[in-house]
């Protein structure tokens, strides 16, 4: 028998963060991983997709005039790419960074019948604390389960080639991103979604833009469709990409309050059983891997005796399409239904510097600003970089900044960046690179 100040329960983006902040408290740790350490982010989700995402934008042809350039891949060669040069070598840094922080790391199911201890491998690990970060897993339903043409975010990268034709269920984020991916692999690509537009909640405008191009690239968008039965779904390959469940299975028989998106947390992270926490998407909030992360953190200061509490205010989103998508905050709809006066900006990729030195101008950002306080209520990017321009929104939101404040800030140029001030700018009437309307 084992025992210990903490006990983690999985090692993806909460729980490994989780356990390097118990271990600098002075805690005495350890890591539990039934797979490989990092979790869906670094294994199946984030990181391979992202690097498939740099992979197919290589293989786009150029837009700049002049170039020319023939490109050709391997699947089999890509995925070993994918596999071995980025996630075997982060997968390792993250053993290292356990093994300098004098954290134990152990790989085996933890089996949980009781607070305040784990039977993993045969070995009983006693525990003053335990943080549960056991993330969550593909939701399919059961009727779908026996198509043989089924496969996840998973297992999609276990396909020794890819097909002709692809469906994708469900037009949120993942799906989208695939759908941008796989089509520039060749891939002919279905979207299918339940609700009446793909990444619902999302600005109209933006996605507007993002359905012209989707349909540049002969991507079919079939939404108000609810697949009752895959017979009706002509595609060679089905890809689920229509939402993941908490991975509640290690945590049953220790029966914590547990409501449908989740395990019951407070703003600590704290369980409804006394010195339990949980952190990442089992606690279904934000399956988002940023957020999962900030949770492990805070329930790691928690755990060493601290009081801290986390605050899902500002929370940028970043979706990787072509062409990329960045958002924080209101967008005009929800300010419009909440009864609020506003000024938006908007300012097009085809007015911005930069855009036409990448060969890019495809794309626009819009600024939402109190009419009354002027500060800045949301920001929506859709274009080259937005997934990092949006940062630069998500620092000045935080602190609550006003687009006077926003506008008394250098802003190098030429960047992609500075379509924020631009934007800012229209937003406060005195536009200067497009005509004032």
């Amino acid at each position: 028998m084992e025992k210990y100040d903490v006990v983690v329960v999985g090692g993806g983006p909460a729980g490994y963060p989780c356990a390097i902040r118990c271990a600098q408290h002075g805690l005495k740790v350890a890591l539990v991983e039934k797979s490989n350490l990092g979790g869906c982010c670094l294994n199946t989700g984030c990181i391979p997709t992202k690097t498939l995402f740099r992979v197919a934008r290589t293989i786009l042809k150029p837009t700049i005039k002049g170039l020319k350039t023939e490109t050709s891949f391997d699947w089999q060669d890509v995925l070993q790419h994918v596999k071995t040069n980025v996630i075997e070598r982060l997968r390792t840094g993250i053993g290292m960074l356990l093994k300098s922080n004098g954290i134990e790391y152990i790989q085996g199911q933890a089996i949980i019948k009781e607070p305040y201890s784990a039977i993993v491998n045969g070995i009983k690990l006693e525990t003053k604390k335990m943080v549960i970060a056991t993330g969550a897993k593909p939701s399919i339903p059961s009727i779908f389960c026996d198509d043989p043409r089924i496969v996840t975010t998973d297992t999609i990268w276990n396909l020794e080639k890819l097909p002709e034709s692809m469906a994708i269920v469900g037009g949120g984020p993942v799906g989208c991103e695939f759908a941008s991916i796989l089509s520039c692999f060749g891939v002919k690509i279905t979207i299918y979604e339940m609700l009446d537009t793909i990444l619902p909640g999302r600005d109209r405008e933006i996605v507007g833009v993002l359905e012209k191009e989707f349909a540049k690239k002969h991507i079919q968008i079939k939404t108000g469709i609810k697949i009752n039965c895959t017979d009706d779904i002509p595609e060679e390959k089905i890809l689920w990409a229509a939402g993941r469940k908490p991975d509640v299975d290690a945590v049953k028989d220790l029966n914590p309050k547990i409501s449908t998106s989740g395990i019951d947390v407070d703003d600590t992270m704290k369980t409804s059983i006394s010195d339990i926490y949980a952190a990442g998407d089992i606690t279904g909030r934000w399956q988002l891997a940023y957020v999962a992360t900030r949770q492990g953190e805070i329930a790691a200061e928690n755990c060493a005796g601290k009081h801290e509490t986390i605050s899902y205010e500002n929370i940028p989103e970043t979706i990787f399409t072509m062409p990329e998508i960045g958002a924080i905050g209101m967008t005009e709809q929800q300010a419009q239904n909440q009864g609020l006066k506003v000024k938006v900006g908007r300012f097009p990729y085809m007015a911005l510097g930069k855009a036409h030195t990448a060969g890019d101008t495809t794309g626009l950002a819009k600024v939402i600003v109190c009419e009354e306080t002027g500060k800045i209520l949301g920001v929506h990017i859709i274009g080259e970089q937005a997934s990092e321009i949006i940062h630069a929104a998500c620092v000045g939101m935080s602190k609550g900044m006003t687009i006077k404040e926003m506008l008394a800030v250098f802003w190098s140029h030429p960047t992609f960046s500075e379509i924020i001030m631009e934007a800012l700018l229209v937003a406060k009437g005195t536009p200067l690179h497009i005509p004032k309307k």
